[in-house]
Formats: C-alpha cells, sequence, structure tokens
C-alpha cells in the first residue's frame, strides 16, 4: 500500500464500506515495526493537535473552568498532555488487544494489531477535521456527524480488531473489546498518574 491521496482515499472508502477487506489490505501492507510505531507517533500528533483546536473553538474557558465545583489544571487542555495521554492510550490497547486476543486462539501478530489500529487513528484525524469543520459551518450538522461516526467506528472497530488479532470470529472480538477494557482502564490510570493528576488532588479513577 502506498502512502499516496489516491491510494489513501480508496483505503478510506473500502473502509467505510468493508471494514474487513480494507483490514487485511493494511495488515498486508508490509511496513515495517519501526514505520509502524512513527506512524502511531504522528497520528497522535495529529490527534492531539484536533483535540487541541476543538477545546480552543468550543471551551471550556479559563472563566467557565474556574466556576467548576472541580477545579481542573489548565495542563489538561494542553496539546502536550493530549498527545501524552492519547499516544499513551494507544500503545497499550495495542498490546492489551494482541495479548488477549493471542491467549484465545488469535493469529494476529503484535505488527498485524499495531497495523490496523495506526489505521483507525489516522480515520479518527479525518472524522475529527470534518467535524472541526462542520462545528464552524454548521453545528447542528456537527452532532448527527458525530453520532453517526460513533456509531460506524463501533462496527469498523470489531472488523478490524478481528482481523488484527486473526480471530476469525466478531462474536470472539466483542469479547476480546469488553475483556480489554478493563486493562485500558488501569492503563489509562497509571497514565494519568505519571502526567501528574494525581499530585494535583484529582483522583486518575473519576
Amino acid at each position: 500500500m502506498k502512502l499516496d491521496v489516491q491510494s489513501l482515499s480508496m483505503l478510506v472508502a473500502l473502509t467505510l464500506r468493508d471494514p474487513a477487506n480494507a483490514a487485511r489490505l493494511v495488515i498486508n501492507s508490509g511496513y515495517r515495526r519501526g514505520v509502524l510505531w512513527t506512524l502511531l507517533l504522528l497520528v497522535s500528533i495529529a490527534n492531539a493537535a484536533l483535540v487541541w483546536l476543538s477545546n480552543a473553538l468550543t471551551g471550556p474557558t479559563p472563566e467557565q473552568l474556574a466556576q467548576m465545583p472541580i477545579q481542573i489544571p489548565q495542563i489538561i487542555f494542553s496539546p502536550l498532555f493530549a498527545f501524552v495521554f492519547l499516544a499513551g492510550a494507544l500503545v497499550i490497547t495495542v498490546h492489551v488487544l494482541h495479548w488477549i486476543g493471542a491467549a484465545i486462539g488469535g493469529k494476529g501478530s503484535l505488527d498485524d494489531m499495531l497495523s490496523v489500529l495506526v489505521w483507525l487513528q489516522a480515520m479518527r484525524v479525518l472524522a475529527q477535521v470534518v467535524l472541526l469543520v462542520l462545528l464552524i459551518v454548521a453545528p447542528a450538522i456537527a452532532g448527527l456527524f458525530g453520532l453517526g461516526v460513533a456509531l460506524i467506528s463501533l462496527w469498523i472497530l470489531v472488523n478490524f480488531v478481528n482481523e488484527g488479532a486473526g480471530l476469525g470470529s466478531v462474536f470472539k472480538t466483542v469479547g476480546v473489546l469488553l475483556s480489554a477494557t478493563v486493562g485500558m482502564i488501569m492503563g489509562l490510570s497509571f497514565i494519568l498518574t505519571v502526567t501528574g493528576l494525581a499530585s494535583m488532588g484529582i483522583s486518575p479513577n473519576v
């Protein structure tokens, strides 16, 4: 798979139309693990920038934060915090899904899972860009678009994780995703602690 506009556009369309085949195409792209980790960092940077921009456009403002009953540190809304959180969460998710999938007989490799989740994050970047544009030009439509993306994303996620884990069963994949939730919550709690929220008086379990 080439990283050019035409190939990526075709892959986006295929992901929406036939996520299972799109996942297999991503897995067979043949990128080495080092390249995949680099791409993970890049999509995390892009997602963090979009999260920061969205917060800047839609709030909360410093005045609104000051009026909240629980004082939330401004650092939470910084692009650096968003990057650390998103990249850390994605790394944990890759490993947790791979380990659980392998434990129940999945044939997929860590690189397979890394490939499909990096592409899903790239799709998220695209969706966030469209959502930001809609928030500016058509706020009423933005909510419907966000809901539609959330519903479609679930189906795409199940198919991509199924192929990445090599399970061959959508039902097993749903079980893997539910089981992985516990592991990811624990991992994210650790990330929140490392990034300093615990020392600021905010429980990472909130």
